[in-house]
């Protein structure tokens, strides 16, 4: 039983080590649970944990993650992944899903900070159908929706469409205002790429999505929506509303001194509105900006206002400005295009399936040491119960071989009694048959010699009650009522024992019975089982006859013997004796 107990233990720790549980720190739980609603607070206990706290590779993998979603909620821009790599490199080792997702969604936001967009997609490409399996639709938006953007600027388009669409689906299900006109948003900026025929629809797109937000408040997102509309009514030559929805994203921009992008897009508004001075002003601020393209099309703005205003030749030089970040641009986005972006795509779907393959490796190793444990135990509990099972067939033989042995004990002293008596019936016969006894004396003795008798008949019966040959008759009769066979059977010398034992019991009289009747050996056994008290139905198992040929041979030998029908072989032996 200890052993048992042992085993179960040692399967119990097997499981539990196949089955994802960590017990962390209780300061990185509480962080945990104000990254939400309050990150700024969830960043503060992040920063006040000590390294000695952090005592075991789950603890260091959790902070790692959960520093990196509280810089990252907090805005704070990371320029080092070696942090997020603790947690990544964990969490893959030990196949925990939910954390693997999570890990590889911030590493992607850590690249996204880096400016390494394809890194960035990777990363957001692995995190995708992890999350997806876990059910996290909040986060797997939030993924989408940085896929679609690195798509977006990288110009796949249709991509970027599909992927948004997905995340509409995602905010809609949510019901997050947020992530819906966000996507709606983005949906838009594409649709303005694919000609006049889509503006409609874009411009449909978009101020719904800016109702939505509008009730959010949430600036941040209303701004970049009034400049999609903004450029949108720019190329449906709008002027009014372009120039409207340009200064209402610039003055909706937290920080106005570097919101170049704003600026370059209220300097556009001013150029088509031709309020020249103005867009000078806001297109040489908007040059500050790193960003190729929009340097390239703030010159392209600048030459046609120089040339406008009568200046060729500082339009000419602004041209081959305008020139040069167009060749640079062409060439950074060329070389993302071909080398990054699409070996990003396979260097994810290779990473899913090396994850995917040892999370099956290690459920088939987990279930395959648990078979093998539940086997080890089933053989065990197995081997114990025959073990038990042997010693009680072992004890019940025992039991068996002394109430055999104080049968056949009984049975000897039974037979030591019958001689005794028989010794006895002899001498008050020869006292009976002496002449020197009276008549009063002669009844004495004859009272003495039938009670002498009786007792004797009696010894006789119990000591074939208690006969191996009575057992061996009882055995061959439950064989037939349980299975309708049975592999014992009387012997011929048997059958001769049985039948000078109930000779001797009934005083010759059966053998005399023989005589005068000239009895068949199946008549004689008929008549000796008769005799014993055993139910009718039982003498068929004995003498392999029927029930009916047994009462018809039984009715034939009564009236061979006697004229009488209803009498039995006990009175007929009565007469016989007497």
């Amino acid at each position: 039983m200890k052993n048992t107990v042992i085993i179960i233990l040692f399967a119990m720790s097997l499981l539990s080590s196949c089955t994802i549980r960590q017990d962390y720190n209780q300061q990185l739980l509480k962080a945990d649970s104000l990254m939400q609603f309050r990150p700024d607070n969830a960043l503060n206990i992040l920063k006040s944990i000590s390294s000695e706290k952090l005592s075991t590779r789950a603890d260091n993998a959790y902070y790692a993650l959960l520093l990196t979603q509280a810089q990252d909620k907090n805005f704070i821009v990371q320029k080092d992944d070696s942090l997020i790599q603790i947690a990544v490199h964990y969490y893959d080792s030990i196949g925990d899903t939910k954390m693997q997702a999570k890990a590889h969604y911030y590493w992607g936001c850590v690249y996204r900070d880096m400016n390494q967009q394809a890194e960035a997609i990777r990363e957001f490409l692995i995190a995708a159908p992890l999350t997806e399996k876990v059910k996290e639709k909040r986060q797997l938006g939030l993924i989408y929706n940085n896929i679609g953007y690195i798509y977006n600027i990288q110009e796949f388009n249709q991509k970027a469409d599909s992927i948004y669409r997905l995340m509409e689906v995602i905010a809609k299900e949510l019901r997050d205002t947020t992530l819906w006109s966000e996507a709606l948003s983005r949906q838009a900026s594409i649709d303005l790429m694919k000609g006049e025929n889509y503006f409609p629809i874009a411009e449909q797109k978009l101020l719904d999505a800016l109702v939505a937000v509008d009730k959010m408040k949430n600036d941040g997102l209303k701004a970049n929506i009034s400049a999609s509309l903004s450029n949108l009514y720019n190329r449906m030559e709008q002027k009014e509303k372009a120039l409207h929805y340009a200064k209402l994203n610039l003055s909706l921009r937290r920080d106005t001194a570097r919101a170049y992008r704003a600026f370059f897009i209220l300097g556009d508004a001013y150029y088509k509105s031709e309020q020249y001075d103005s867009a000078t002003f806001y297109l040489n601020k908007s040059l500050v900006s790193k960003d190729y393209g929009r340097k390239a099309d703030a010159y392209m703005r600048l030459a046609d206002i120089a040339m406008i205003q009568g200046n060729a030749t500082l339009s000419m030089e602004l041209e081959r400005n305008c020139s040069a970040y167009k060749d640079s641009l062409y060439k950074f986005r060329r070389n993302i295009v071909t080398n990054k972006i699409i070996k990003a795509e396979t260097d994810a779907q290779t990473m899913l399936q090396k994850l995917y393959y040892k999370w099956r490796l290690n459920t088939y190793l987990c279930v395959f040491i648990l078979i093998i444990v539940i086997i080890i135990i089933i053989t065990i509990l197995l081997y114990k119960r025959y073990r038990r099972k042997n010693y009680l067939l072992q004890k019940d033989k025992q039991q068996l071989e002394k109430a055999h042995q104080d049968l056949s004990q009984h049975y000897a002293k039974l037979q030591i009694d019958i001689v005794q008596k028989d010794l006895e019936i002899e001498s008050l016969r020869k006292e009976l048959a002496s002449h020197q006894v009276n008549e009063e004396q002669r009844k004495k003795l004859q009272d003495e010699l039938d009670e002498m008798v009786l007792k004797r008949k009696a010894l006789a019966k119990e000591a074939f009650l208690h006969s191996p040959l009575y057992e061996k008759m009882q055995a061959i009769i439950k064989d037939y009522q349980d299975k309708d066979t049975s592999d014992k059977e009387l012997s011929d010398q048997e059958w001769q024992e049985f039948v000078a034992e109930m000779d001797m019991e009934w005083n010759n009289a059966i053998t005399e019975l023989c005589a005068k009747y000239q009895l068949s050996k199946e008549e004689l056994h008929l008549v000796c089982l008769s005799l014993i008290g055993l139910p009718f139905s039982h003498l068929e198992y004995l003498l392999h006859l029927s029930r009916a040929t047994l009462y018809r041979k039984k009715n034939a030998l009564l009236k061979r013997i006697d004229t009488k029908q209803d009498c039995d072989f006990e009175e007929i032996l009565q007469k016989v004796r007497s």
